[in-house]
């Protein structure tokens, strides 16, 4: 334990150097893509706010620290997500506030009973789990976490937010509620197996269902969005069945989806500046004008739909492994969901990538490819050499 109510174990640990990963490679693909100067020094500074953020979250024992840094987060998005000024972004910003702001003063109210029935914040402290309480605080989870039916922030943040953001949006703002959820309810028996069972159900659904959606969607970030609220549903879904497998498995799907979802996000974004356009139907060829984006994107999906040897094959196993250990139907229902991730990651590759080269194409930035680039790399090595991850999270005082 070190002063100030933060704490560094394992999983902690792993996730701030994921977050401060994801927030210097956003920094570096800031420098090429925001131009505007009369806000970058807020740009910068909300930046920094989310990476800062995410670790504190990631670090605290405190659940009143967590929640300032909670807020701190909601924010930062905010500001970000309005970041252009058009009448459609500030809307964009208002909604992804006021539901996050909301369902935040929800989530204080049962933090506050926690306390006044145990007399502390600290969750290592905590063993009266009022129920009222444990669903006001889940209420504040689901909407940072994009669960549905709290997600509807997410769509119009996505399409409004900078690509150079957006990254951060989808690897470390978004795996705060999960991350909570994790600390709070699954570190102890406090639970009927039935509290777990429902979230377990409600992940399942969020899954297929924005699975659905992004199959249906033609709009690049609108895509994106979908597929973040799927597979952030896959990541509960993990600690909501629980056992080794269970839990190692949102875990790592965190770290996964973390470094696909920001590469792919960030790809996306140098796909819109070289085409102008963000309509799925009408681009094409980017193999032929890019092999370096088409490669480096095709690992990041590949991770996201689990293909071996990436890291997201071993997360996405073993969350259907402890899906399928807590309840057949639930490893049913997690596997649907893995073959929805697997027809709208293929549709979007292939349409993307593959066919003539359409409209007239500018040059693709060389800074934005390498941090592309980097994310397939390390989800790629991190996968080959899983042995690591796993081995520090379960290593003695670890996981």
């Amino acid at each position: 334990m070190i002063g100030l109510d933060f704490f560094l174990d394992r999983f902690g640990v792993l996730l701030s150097v994921l977050f401060v990963f994801i927030g210097l490679m956003s920094f570096i693909y800031s420098l090429v893509t925001i131009k505007q100067k009369g806000h970058r020094l807020e740009y910068y500074l909300m930046l920094l706010l989310i990476v800062g953020s995410g670790v504190g979250v990631a670090l605290s024992y405190n659940l009143l620290l967590i929640f300032i840094f909670w807020e701190i987060s909601t924010f930062a998005i905010w500001r970000t997500v309005g970041f252009y000024r058009k009448e459609k972004d500030i809307y964009a910003a208002n909604i992804t506030f006021f539901i996050n702001f909301a369902a935040a003063a929800v989530m204080l109210i049962g933090l506050v009973i926690l306390y006044l029935d145990n007399g502390t914040f600290n969750f290592f402290e905590i063993k009266i789990y009022n129920d009222l309480a444990s669903v006001l605080i889940l209420i504040g989870i689901l909407a940072k976490s994009v669960t549905i039916p709290l997600h509807i922030w997410l769509v119009p943040a996505y399409k409004s937010v900078p690509s150079a953001i957006g990254g951060c949006l989808a690897g470390i703002a978004e795996n705060i509620g999960v991350i909570l959820f994790f600390r709070l309810f699954t570190m102890g028996n406090y639970f009927a197996p039935e509290f777990f069972n429902v979230i377990a159900w409600l992940a399942i659904a969020t899954s297929i269902i924005a699975g659905g959606a992004a199959l249906l969607s033609n709009d690049l970030r609108e895509l994106l969005a979908f597929s973040t609220i799927s597979q952030v549903g896959f990541i509960l879904l993990g600690f909501a069945v629980g056992g080794t497998y269970g839990m190692m498995g949102g875990v790592l799907y965190i770290l996964a989806h973390a470094l696909a979802k920001s590469g792919l996000f960030y790809g996306v974004g140098l796909i819109e500046d070289v085409t102008g356009k963000s309509d799925l139907n009408a681009i094409h060829g980017m193999l032929k004008i890019s092999p370096v984006l088409g490669v480096s994107m095709a690992l990041l999906a590949g991770s996201l739909v689990g293909f071996f040897p990436m890291i997201g094959f071993f997360a996405k196993l073993g969350v259907i492994i402890g899906a399928v250990e807590s309840a057949g139907y639930f490893g049913i229902g997690a596997i649907i969901a893995a073959v929805f991730t697997i027809v709208y990651v293929v549709r979007f590759y292939n349409k993307l990538f593959f066919g003539e080269k359409t409209g007239k194409i500018k040059g693709i930035s060389y800074t934005g490819l390498t941090v592309v680039f980097v994310f397939a790399l390390v989800s790629l090595l991190l996968g080959i050499f899983i042995y690591f991850p796993v081995n520090y999270l379960t290593g003695n005082g670890g996981f």
